[in-house]
């Protein structure tokens, strides 16, 4: 017995589908400031290393420092894998920043999978590094503009 809708359609639409990843919250405010000092603590899927460089790559007006004792900020991420060992549909990720007080400034989180005629295949963590780190400098813009409308009135 079929469902509601043939399984050739159904196939058909999936295929239509060509990716689907990276969705996100809007930041919890403006973001870091210009020049702040961030510690990108380690993460699953050495996530934390694709994050530094690609923060390098997007040239954000940020210092990432190794030790976490000299930052303003510490960026930490949890990491979930969607699949078993036969089945890898993805990676879900929930990335925020927290000031030196414990104060959360910022989150997003990032689903990482991509359905291609009717299969699910994984980006990887480039892509989901760079669609944190293009959040991120997105809500920075942002917050500098408030900032400067702000200071014009």
């Amino acid at each position: 017995m079929q469902g509601p809708f043939p399984r050739p359609l159904a196939l058909f639409v999936l295929s239509l589908v060509a990716a689907v990843f990276v969705e996100g919250q809007q930041p919890l405010s403006g973001g870091l400031p210009p020049g702040a000092k961030l510690f990108v603590a380690e993460m699953e899927w050495k996530l934390d290393r694709a994050i530094v460089a690609e923060i390098g790559r997007q040239r954000l007006p940020v210092q990432v420092v190794t030790d976490p004792r000299e930052a303003a900020f510490t960026m930490t991420a949890v990491y979930q894998n969607l699949g078993s060992r036969t089945t890898s549909p993805g990676h879900y990720i929930q990335a925020k920043i927290v000031a030196a007080d414990g104060k959360p400034v910022w989150a997003t989180e990032v689903r990482d999978f991509g359905v291609v005629f009717a299969q699910l295949q994984p980006h990887g963590r480039e892509r989901a590094a760079k669609a944190i780190v293009r959040r991120l400098a997105i809500s920075d813009k942002s917050a500098g503009k408030r900032a400067g409308q702000a200071e014009a009135r």
